[in-house]
């Protein structure tokens, strides 16, 4: 019995050592799991961005060519213009040079 008083203590301090051990595994596997869990959601978060910036990559694009088709629809109606401009200069020209043109003939 004398055995038993000495090494029940022991005993004892041991399997409150090895009770604390799996108190801490327990806390760790929570926090493990809390921890997994927010790996989870900002991954979930990252794919919901990546989704987004690919959604704005092509609205970029789409912009990029309406922008380009602006231009050149805008350009080509300058040309136009400017056509249009320099046809009215020279008939205007003509229309200058007639009354010159007379009074030379007239003068002559």
């Amino acid at each position: 019995m004398s055995e038993d008083l000495t090494t029940k203590p022991m005993f004892e301090a041991i399997l409150e050592g090895q009770r604390h051990i799996v108190a801490q595994l327990v806390d760790l596997r929570k926090g493990y799991d809390s921890l997994a869990a927010k790996v989870d959601q900002i991954a979930a978060k990252q794919d919901e961005l990546a989704g987004r910036q690919e959604r704005l990559e092509l609205r970029m694009a789409e912009l990029g060519r309406e922008v380009r088709d602006g231009l050149y629809n805008t350009n080509r109606a300058i040309e136009v213009f400017n056509k249009r401009v320099l046809d009215f200069e020279v008939w205007l020209r003509r229309v200058d040079e007639r009354p010159h043109d007379e009074i030379l003939l007239r003068t002559k």
